[in-house]
């Protein structure tokens, strides 16, 4: 199938209405239409296995990793991460650049770049809407991660590891209801309702 007739089919699939039966992708149109959330997913992995990673070895098994206290107090800041600075703006997105593996900074870089542009057709990227409202949840479990390790890192001696997991687990569930859902709003049979082949081709994600 030549590039014009599968754009035409897509701009019909874009246009068509969420109530009608979608014809069947084609593997390429798939491809095309999933590459986002394929790209999403491989990043969502590895805050996952971070984030299991802080959380395993809060019972102070870090020391069999071979850490210090210090050391793991680092890790679990690194993987709250830090605010994108004004000077990386001009970054694009997380699909980008090598990837960034910290929370905060992917958050950052999704809502200055990714989600407006999807918000011009798909509403659960708008403001206020779905997945804004779950960084804001999962940002006042980081804020919790934050008081905690700075709390630690002044006075070693005061480690609790129950207080480090209670800070974990206190955005468990949004985070992960989130990095699920993200990526199936930006599966194909999803993205499809709203672009065409074309329109995803000029995303600069």
């Amino acid at each position: 199938m030549d590039s014009e007739t599968v754009d035409a089919s897509s701009s019909q699939t874009a246009s068509t209405t969420t109530t009608e039966t979608l014809p069947s992708l084609t593997d390429y149109e798939e491809r095309k239409y999933g590459a986002l959330a394929v790209k999403m997913q491989y990043f969502h992995d590895m805050l996952q296995r971070e984030y299991e990673a802080a959380y395993k070895m809060a019972d102070g098994s870090f020391n069999k990793a071979g850490m210090s206290l210090r050391q793991y107090l680092r890790f679990v800041d690194d993987f709250r991460g830090r605010k994108l600075p004004s000077s990386a703006q001009n970054l694009r997105t997380p699909c980008t650049n090598g990837g960034f593996t910290d929370l905060t900074m992917h958050h950052d870089i999704e809502e200055a770049h990714v989600f407006p542009k999807l918000a011009k057709k798909m509403p659960e990227f708008r403001a206020n809407e779905r997945h804004k409202k779950s960084h804001k949840l999962i940002h006042n479990g980081l804020d919790r991660i934050e008081a905690a390790v700075k709390g630690f890192e002044e006075d070693n001696s005061s480690y609790n590891p129950v207080e480090m997991r209670a800070a974990l687990d206190s955005f468990r569930e949004p985070l992960y209801t989130h990095l699920a859902e993200e990526v199936r709003d930006l599966g194909a049979e999803n993205m499809r309702k709203y672009w065409t082949l074309s329109e995803i081709a000029a995303f600069r994600f």
